[in-house]
């Protein structure tokens, strides 16, 4: 009886720490999915600017830092704004580069742009503290409607 019990017991330590690493494994997937959803997102805005009017002052070569919210993300309207807020737990810095000298690209009048989404998350562990920092980067080129 003393050995079934042991054996019972090793067994239920084992399924409580593969529980931890598997919420640990969900939370940190929901936290990559987040940043590529916000990453998507930012890129589609600037490309249906882009459609639109592709000298658009929000496409003007720079960068751009917003902070979003976990927990809020989803549904259609951006959940980003400019200023940090208190909880902030995604950083999403846009980068617009002008490119001159790219196959395919005109250049006069308009030129490609080089559009570079870089989100920064810290994701929670099992143990309800930040990780370090991870990073999802997202590049794509917009060229002007023909």
């Amino acid at each position: 009886m003393l050995v079934a019990t042991a054996l019972v017991t090793v067994g239920v330590l084992a399924l409580i720490t593969g529980f931890q690493y598997a919420t640990s494994g969900v939370a940190t997937g929901g936290g990559e999915t987040a940043a590529v959803f916000l990453a998507e997102q930012r890129i589609e805005q600037l490309r249906a600017q882009a459609m639109l009017d592709f000298a658009a002052p929000a496409l003007a070569a720079g960068t751009m830092t917003d902070y979003c919210v976990a927990g809020h993300i989803g549904g259609g309207a951006s959940t980003c704004q400019e200023t940090a807020l208190t909880g902030s737990s995604y950083t999403r810095s846009t980068t617009i580069t002008n490119l001159t000298a790219v196959t395919g690209c005109p250049t006069t009048p308009l030129l490609c742009k080089q559009i570079e989404v870089r989100v920064s998350y810290r994701p929670v562990t099992s143990t309800g503290t930040l990780d370090q920092s991870r990073t999802v980067d997202v590049v794509t080129v917009l060229g002007p409607r023909a």
